[in-house]
């Protein structure tokens, strides 16, 4: 058994998203992997969490962290599940409709955050919505792009940022994915421009290092949880550049070497715990081996190591 046949002994969720990214299987079979995902395994435990009185989850729409409506779609993104089930469209309006106003002005003097923006975006995309709500959110994001090529919620806030948040900078960048994912056509020029300069300003950072005094921004940024919150970290930006298939760039290199240290001799990748708050369920135990992040581990190596993927996967796990 190799490192691919080990992670398919995991959830649904994993056997649909190892056939999507790394197996590249036909789009038949992944419909019909991805069509049970609600009804079984983490999805199924994850769903089954909802008050069907008030479609929501956690009494909430966007707290408690991280099971509040907001972070549970959130979450079943993550898992790859098919957002446009029916018993998903009320929960993902009204999500919509609090946390989203015309100019995403929420207030007389305050606006919507960009990240939570760019998250409400992916869920909708992911749920097959394609109308002018989604037409607005792509051009508050894009109107608040900063000089650098980033993004920072704090855009409007005195003192004025001088620079972009990676926090916000990735959810953008991962709104953007999904954008490219469901063929959305708006501003699609645009968007690819605006995804690349997204990476241009993480590599600036050789992903984790401060441009001016070259340590490390935050240790977390060195720490991938499964599942991800609103936070950056270099697993979630590598995966990312993988899907823009973006071309191999040396400032890549020592976050991959990172990544490449912390995997056993199988390509396996040990669990990281959980930002703190409510959650709706632990995957992987801290320190044990995660299916999820090994997954997400062969896909950007394969991207950019091949030669370490071939490696894995050659091998026997004994």
């Amino acid at each position: 058994m190799n490192v691919i046949e080990w992670v398919l002994q995991g959830d649904e969720s994993l056997v649909y998203l190892v056939h999507k990214n790394l197996l590249k299987t036909n789009q038949e079979e992944l419909q019909s992997l991805q069509s049970k995902l609600l009804d079984r395994g983490i999805a199924n435990f994850i769903y089954n969490q909802k008050d069907e009185k008030t479609d929501l989850w956690g009494n909430g729409i966007y707290s408690p962290k991280y099971t509040s409506t907001h972070y549970t779609l959130w979450e079943l993104c993550q898992l790859g599940v098919d957002l446009s089930d029916i018993r998903l469209s009320n929960s993902i309006a009204k999500l919509t409709e609090e946390m989203w106003k015309p100019l995403g002005k929420v207030r007389a003097y305050r606006h919507q955050d960009l990240c939570v923006v760019a998250m409400i975006l992916k869920i909708r995309l992911e749920a097959k919505i394609n109308d002018n709500t989604n037409k607005e959110m792509i051009d508050y994001i894009i109107e608040h792009q900063m000089k650098d090529g980033g993004f920072n919620c704090a855009w409007e806030r005195k003192p004025f940022p001088k620079q972009s948040s990676l926090h916000t900078t990735v959810s953008v960048l991962d709104a953007f994915a999904s954008c490219r994912e469901n063929n959305n056509l708006y501003r699609s020029r645009e968007i690819e421009i605006v995804s690349r300069q997204c990476i241009e300003y993480i590599l600036s950072k050789r992903l984790f290092r401060s441009v001016s005094t070259g340590n490390i921004i935050h240790e977390d940024m060195l720490k991938y949880p499964f599942p991800y919150g609103w936070k950056y970290d270099i697993m979630r930006a590598l995966f990312l550049m993988s899907y823009f298939d973006y071309p191999y760039d040396y400032r890549m290199d020592e976050a991959l070497n990172i990544l490449i240290q912390g995997a056993d001799d199988y390509g396996r990748i040990k669990a990281f715990s959980l930002t703190a708050g409510k959650h709706n369920l632990i995957y992987t135990r801290r320190n044990n081996y995660c299916r999820f992040n090994t997954y997400r581990f062969l896909y950007i190596i394969k991207k950019y190591r091949q030669n370490e993927y071939q490696k894995y996967i050659s091998r026997d796990i004994i």
